[in-house]
């Protein structure tokens, strides 16, 4: 699979777009992004770039919809964020906010976890075939996927369903 890289500025988050991680700080880059056949350098930090997508696609910012998922859920830590009301914008947080850095998966692209052992990196698989190292347990990920079927069952509830 051939890859492209691009370099951009700023970054909104498209129906293209499977996962945000941190870049290197020592870099005039902010964030990898991984689109489907393309990856990005972006100078912006991923919360930044998930604050400017939720802004231009929901009018609300990125603390906003925290906000209403934890209402919603009744919990505060690794929630997932729905940046459209679309079912296959919903990306879910590697890490809890304490830490200064979480990376963000889109739940659309997820094809396969892999556990790394006790190792707290692990490797999903994404649709598309690649495979990107993460800091995620296999009972964090876990969760995480509870937490977003739960998210989309609640957005795509039917009135007549009871």
């Amino acid at each position: 699979m051939s890859q492209n890289i691009d370099y951009k500025s700023e970054y909104i988050i498209n129906d293209n777009t499977m996962a945000i991680k941190h870049y290197d700080k020592s870099s005039m880059f902010g964030s990898w992004i991984l689109e489907d056949q393309t990856v990005y350098l972006c100078r912006k930090q991923p919360e930044e770039i998930l604050n400017d997508s939720c802004l231009k696609k929901g009018l609300t910012t990125l603390d906003g919809r925290k906000k209403a998922v934890e209402n919603l859920m009744g919990r505060k830590v690794r929630l997932p964020v729905p940046i459209e009301n679309e079912y296959n914008s919903l990306f879910i947080p590697t890490t809890t906010r304490k830490r200064t850095r979480s990376d963000w998966i889109s739940y659309r692209y997820i094809h396969r976890f892999y556990p790394n052992g006790n190792d707290f990196f692990s490797m999903i698989e994404f649709t598309n075939g690649k495979t990107v190292p993460f800091e995620m347990t296999k009972v964090i990920y876990d969760k995480q996927m509870l937490y977003a079927g739960f998210l989309l069952g609640y957005f795509y509830k039917k009135d007549d369903i009871s």
